[in-house]
């Protein structure tokens, strides 16, 4: 009887100790867009970079996949971009990976050039793939915010 009871007290600590390794060591990285550029360079040619930022607070290290986002502007979809890509990022520690978006073919760079000056706000949403010790994770980001175009102004000290 006295067995039997520490037989199933057994039982229990091992699959309790066994549950933290998926639930409480890991946690999924963040992302957040750190930098949208949108350069117009002539009418025809217009360069797209967002620049996203992966924390990874986990005690190992993970590495990038797949990502995949799109850009919208003002409410016009820039560009979009599905890559393979394989980038490491050390453990506790935060990764700025630079993604450069191909214009969408239904968006028209005349629109996008006049997008050239002022305050615009701008869309981010995707989702990008990690390979970690415990399999793929797929970690779904969106974020908005303000954007400002045109010259800056240079101040020069006499």
């Amino acid at each position: 009887m006295i067995c039997r009871c520490w037989s199933r007290i057994g039982l229990v600590v091992i699959l309790g100790a066994c549950t933290p390794l998926g639930l409480w060591l890991y946690a999924d990285p963040v992302v957040t867009v750190s930098r949208v550029t949108l350069e117009v360079k002539e009418v025809k040619r217009l360069g797209t970079v967002v620049a996203l930022v992966v924390d990874n607070r986990n005690t190992y290290a993970i590495s990038t996949e797949r990502v995949e986002l799109s850009l919208r502007v003002d409410d016009v979809p820039v560009g979009r971009v599905d890559r393979d890509s394989s980038v490491p990022v050390a453990m506790a520690a935060v990764s700025t990976v630079a993604l450069a978006l191909p214009l969408q073919k239904q968006t028209r760079a005349e629109r996008l050039a006049a997008l050239g000056s002022g305050t615009h706000t701008f869309a981010v949403q995707g989702r990008a793939t990690f390979r970690t010790p415990f399999g793929m994770r797929a970690v779904r980001f969106e974020q908005e915010g303000s954007m400002i175009f045109g010259e800056r102004s240079s101040s020069s000290a006499p």
